[in-house]
């Protein structure tokens, strides 16, 4: 999954790699270009994947990078729990230490761009230049990798962060039916009609607050579409606006359908009980596709089913990366690394297996499941929407910070006046 990075983490490292850059003799280099011979050596990959359909879709890029460097030796160094946070944590110790790994994952936007503030990773421009990268991916992914006219990172997919998971067989015996998009009108009167079925409604797990955040981003996209998200981000809309107090509300009763024991589960407890019929619905990104196909082998349109809460057009973005180290002891096994990741090949084979679609724009996606496929084509007309929650926006990180404080005092006092106030005054602060 691509789970997000806590701000509070995420302003912890940045102090951390402040203390690393300022301890460097030199500022951020540029990436090795490819050339004709193989890399070797260790090559470290820290991530925080290690769900099941996480570490198939890491060992695919395992498998892509050795095959064309057999002298590789690739050290997974994923690191679990916390929903991000302990890798992020124990990342930012080695960064402030000197200890840098070859790669290691962000997200697009503004994550990225703390990496890139504190120097810490390599200009990839020229290796985008040599394989023609440019040219084959989304303008506003590429844009989510550039600063200052530099590319930064190389992605491996594109999850979409709004997407309402169903049990199709517990739909169905509540007399339910989902197309692609759904109202809150029509969500409500679901989940009545489950719940009059003595069904739970909604699967949460929110041992880690992003799950919940999660859910809140999804339904506030959904009722102020792609303009009104923009400009709540940007402080031309106000998150005191009577829509999106309606979206908050919304949200509020939408607690109340949840499965009793949501603040035991984490995001993959959730998946579980969905998959295992204790619950229908889930507001979950679409590493939550991986899961159901490859750790609970379920089938796409059959077993689970995929719907938008709002506009289906609408696709918040949550784009995984790996950057280079620099100063790391092993740059050219690392661009080795990061030019086995969008061959066509690995981009097939790693998004089938996490959920996510693949980046490239000039790939055949025949081989993928019909939720990828759909997502694939949404990408290429829909909206392109930023996830707050995952720091793909290019905003301040305080804004995000303030948007996970502001859900957990949500969660426990449904207060969406108060709620809508913080955030106006993080997004005024912040800007």
């Amino acid at each position: 999954m691509s789970r997000t990075k806590s701000f509070a983490v995420a302003a912890a490292t940045a102090g951390a790699l402040l203390l690393a850059a300022c301890s460097s003799t030199s500022t951020a280099g540029t990436a090795p270009s490819a050339s004709g011979g193989k890399a070797s050596g260790k090559l470290e990959v820290f991530s925080w994947w290690t769900s099941g359909s996480e570490n198939a879709a890491l060992q695919a890029l395992f498998t892509a990078t050795t095959k064309a460097n057999p002298g590789i030796d690739v050290v997974n160094a994923a690191v679990a729990g916390g929903a991000g946070t302990n890798a992020q944590q124990a990342l930012a110790t080695r960064l402030s230490g000197g200890d840098v790994p070859e790669t290691w994952q962000t997200h697009a936007g503004g994550s990225l761009g703390d990496y890139v503030t504190q120097g810490v990773v390599d200009d990839l421009s020229a290796l985008y230049a040599t394989n023609g990268w440019d040219k084959v991916l989304p303008k506003a992914i590429l844009d989510s990798l550039t600063y200052n006219g530099k590319i930064y990172a190389v992605p491996t997919g594109i999850h979409r962060g709004n997407v309402l998971w169903s049990n199709k067989a517990l739909l169905a015996k509540a007399g339910v039916t989902m197309g692609d998009g759904i109202s809150w009108a029509d969500l409500k009167t679901a989940a009545l009609a489950l719940k009059a079925k003595g069904i739970t409604p909604l699967c949460l797990g929110d041992k880690d607050i992003w799950t919940t955040a999660t859910l809140l981003e999804s339904m506030i996209v959904g009722e102020v579409g792609p303009d009104g998200w923009a400009g709540l981000l940007k402080g031309s809309m106000k998150w005191s606006d009577p829509k999106v107090i309606d979206a908050v509300n919304h949200f509020n009763e939408a607690l109340t359908w949840t499965n009793a024991d949501h603040k035991a589960l984490d995001w993959v407890g959730a998946v579980t009980a969905l998959a295992d019929g204790k619950c229908a619905m889930n507001v979950m990104g679409d590493w939550e596709y991986g899961e159901l196909v490859v750790k609970h082998q379920k089938i796409d349109g059959t077993d689970f089913g995929a719907t938008i809460i709002g506009d289906p057009t609408n696709f918040v973005t949550v784009t995984d990366v790996f950057v280079l180290g620099h100063g790391s002891k092993n740059p050219v096994a690392a661009t080795a690394w990061l030019t086995a990741i969008l061959t066509p090949d690995a981009q097939l084979a790693f998004n089938k297996a996490k959920g996510s679609a693949p980046v490239r724009t000039d790939l055949a996606t025949s081989s993928l499941g019909a939720y990828q496929q759909a997502a694939v084509k949404t990408i290429a007309t829909g909206h392109l929407i930023p996830s707050l929650i995952q720091g793909q926006a290019n905003i301040a990180a305080s804004i995000g910070q303030a948007f996970s404080d502001s859900t957990t005092l949500l969660e426990a006092s449904h207060d969406a006046a108060a709620f809508a106030k913080a955030m106006d005054a993080a997004v005024a602060a912040g800007s």
